[in-house]
């Protein structure tokens, strides 16, 4: 097979990745010498990715690179697809001269170095600022008055925009942003050009517990509602959902022993609450030092708008862990009766062939399921669906079989309290070459030690797989078949040097479908 050679792949890698966005029409927004670019998931619409030239850096999940990991990760494409897509001739990008990846592929120092921060010039009053903050936000005026009197809240003069200001631990400007001081809900906001990351708007107050929160005004709606004695204890806002300024600031003040994520009700903060979390525990916290505190709205300022009698933005829910929670109470529903046709059925099976039933028909569901993925029918998704929970439910009353102090309800459970959508971002083919790993680890164990851990690993990526296939697969293939519309022959293909490329049921006799 003829593959791409590393000047093709380093051709790929240097395509402006901005032009080539919104060539294909995707949204995206300039701030300052970077854009943001808007993409969709089962969690709504992020806006958590930087976008300049041939780099792009995703701040909600830690991860970046250059156009050809960019195709992976948000189309969906193989590598082969992704490095043809971008030499297409047909597609009219600019290839300007972009640094290329460092040998061992990291993309660490190759952003643009960060230039010196200048905070934007003190406006003669502060009117704009408390008016909006305090009539638009309901912030309390003392809250305000003390971050003002501190020099880490101030109105610009120019544009009449609020600045937040993040310190280091002298009191030394380190980060700021901007936000409109327009009564809009969604107004002008951007970080100020030679901001450090590492570094948010903070109060520093010397107590034993950080109070942390995705922006300023939420920090600032937080103390206004809750005030008592709030000068003591310490609190951060990262402008976002990066941990660097959490874990900087912790660096900086060992005294403090316990941490409370006060991140947004909504997807993209229960993920990094759990993500903040483990990050905390690797870090030798301990469970009973990190406090998740999610608001009852979707944020603190919009719980201190319902305290005021004005609409609130309601919490929300995360689709995936709603999705996995619903495929477990369908397994846990199913199992209560042992006459049910599919129970019925399945129970008769075992008693014919024995525990060895179970793997047998995994491995036969796990065919079915292959098939409907690559013949792409209307149906597929269902049936692939149908034939994964099925695995799911085999697997967890194998393991039931081989292990007294497991119960099929008890591993069910424990796989839902243990799932984290932050771990599971895998598209459609990493998790069929997962699952398909798996099975054959599972028929080739020695011992039940061995095969109780691989059904228990089977039924966790079996549980994965429903949730990815009730969220994003739709997405995913929406976006590979954005890019199937249009068969272009492929560039020249020749022998690369690089090893490292991707390479590419029966209802009726079970008596149930999903």
């Amino acid at each position: 097979m003829a593959l791409y050679t590393q000047e093709q792949i380093e051709k790929a890698n240097n395509i402006d990745l901005e032009e080539y966005l919104l060539r294909r029409g995707e949204k995206l927004k300039r701030t300052g010498k970077e854009s943001r670019f808007y993409y969709r998931d089962s969690g709504g619409e992020h806006d958590s990715v930087s976008v300049s030239g041939n780099r792009w850096y995703d701040h909600k999940n830690q991860t970046g690179g250059y156009p050809v990991k960019f195709m992976q990760e948000f189309y969906g494409l193989g590598f082969r697809e992704a490095v043809r897509e971008l030499l297409d001739g047909d597609m009219p990008v600019y290839q300007g001269k972009h640094p290329s990846p460092n040998e061992s592929g990291s993309t660490e120092g190759m952003w643009q170095e960060t230039p010196k921060l200048v905070l934007p010039e003190k406006a003669d009053n502060m009117k704009r600022l408390f008016a909006y903050l305090l009539k638009t936000r309901f912030l309390s005026r003392d809250v305000v008055k003390s971050f003002v009197d501190a020099g880490l809240l101030y109105q610009e003069g120019k544009y009449n925009n609020i600045v937040f200001v993040g310190t280091d631990a002298e009191g030394n400007p380190k980060s700021a942003s901007l936000k409109s001081s327009a009564s809009s809900t969604k107004g002008f906001r951007m970080t100020v050009s030679g901001s450090d990351p590492g570094y948010g708007f903070c109060w520093r107050g010397g107590g034993e517990m950080l109070f942390v929160f995705e922006a300023a005004v939420d920090l600032l709606s937080f103390l206004t509602m809750y005030p008592k004695d709030w000068k003591e204890q310490n609190y951060i806002a990262l402008d976002g959902l990066s941990p660097k300024a959490m874990l900087r600031f912790l660096q900086e003040n060992e005294m403090i022993s316990e941490i409370y994520p006060c991140l947004d009700s909504d997807p993209a903060g229960i993920e990094a609450c759990d993500k903040f979390k483990d990050l905390l525990l690797e870090r030798g916290y301990t469970e009973g030092q990190v406090w998740p505190m999610l608001p009852a709205y979707k944020d603190w300022n919009e719980c201190l708008k319902a305290k005021n009698g004005i609409a609130a933005q309601p919490a929300q829910s995360h689709p995936k862990k709603e999705a996995h929670a619903k495929t477990v109470r369908q397994l846990k529903n199913l199992n209560r009766s042992t006459e049910a046709s599919y129970c019925s059925w399945r129970n008769r099976q075992v008693e014919k062939a024995g525990q060895a039933f179970y793997l047998q028909r995994i491995t036969k569901e796990w065919e079915e399921i292959q098939k409907a993925q690559k013949s792409g029918g209307m149906d597929s998704d269902k049936r692939m669906l149908a034939g994964v929970v099925r695995i799911a439910d085999m697997a967890a009353h194998m393991l039931c079989g081989l292990e007294n102090g497991y119960t099929y309800n008890g591993i069910l459970s424990e796989l839902e309290q243990a799932y984290k959508p932050y771990q599971d971002k895998l598209k459609i083919a990493g998790r069929l070459r997962e699952m398909e790993k798996g099975i054959g680890d599972a028929q080739k164990a020695r011992d039940c030690q061995s095969l109780s851990c691989c059904l228990k690993s089977i039924a966790d990526m079996a549980l994965r797989l429903t949730v990815y296939l009730q969220t994003d697969y739709a997405l995913e293939m929406e976006r590979r078949n954005s890019f199937q519309k249009q068969e272009k022959p492929p560039p020249e293909e020749l022998p690369e040097e690089n090893p490292a490329i991707e390479q590419e049921q029966n209802s009726e006799e079970m008596g149930m479908t999903w």
